[in-house]
């Protein structure tokens, strides 16, 4: 298995992340995790495509906030975590206006969550799942590098308690300190 492609022209986009496994190659990264999940089954974390023993439900529960977290929660962080960490190290000009609907939008896809996340301990119910791995990446950097993202993210009791509970396992330190590693 390997990230990345020995041949571009297999990305029909020609960007990463690309992924290529034997004679199976994907390019979009829930993809890739939902292919990693289903082919190491029996392996590590049992719970990321649903509870043991959910059947088609759980595995729908995960279903539903991965495509939330794709649909509602990456858009407007995407475009945060450009304006506030990506544009100044590139030395571009931000976008108050584009900063501001990012925040309103973010805003009201976190009041969703705030509210759901008061009766469940994770995105699709009582154990870490693909659904809350697929947040880690933009949400960390809004917290590890913007004000402006800890303020919304801090100021939900539920969503505080779910951050601190997903970005706090011992695999997500791992690949904060390869990032880090790699950025030295």
């Amino acid at each position: 298995m390997m990230i990345g492609l020995k041949d571009r022209t297999a990305e029909p986009f020609g960007q990463v992340p690309a992924f290529q496994d034997g004679d199976v190659t994907l390019f979009e990264s829930r993809a890739i995790c939902r292919y990693i999940c289903d082919k190491f089954v029996g392996q590590g974390n049992q719970s990321l495509m649903g509870p043991e023993g959910g059947g088609a439900a759980g595995r729908a529960a995960v279903d539903q906030w991965v495509e939330a977290e794709a649909q509602s929660f990456n858009p407007p962080s995407t475009a945060l975590v450009f304006q506030l960490v990506f544009a100044p190290k590139m030395r571009l000009k931000q976008d108050p206006n584009a900063t501001r609907d990012a925040e309103g939008r973010l805003r009201k896809v976190l009041d969703v969550y705030e509210r759901h996340l008061g009766g469940s301990r994770f995105l699709a119910g009582e154990e870490f799942s693909l659904a809350d791995l697929c947040h880690l990446p933009n949400a960390h950097y809004l917290l590890a590098e913007t004000d402006r993202g800890q303020q919304l993210l801090w100021s939900r009791r539920n969503v505080a308690r779910w951050w601190e509970e997903i970005s706090g396992r011992p695999s997500w330190a791992k690949v904060v300190e390869m990032r880090r590693n790699a950025a030295a």
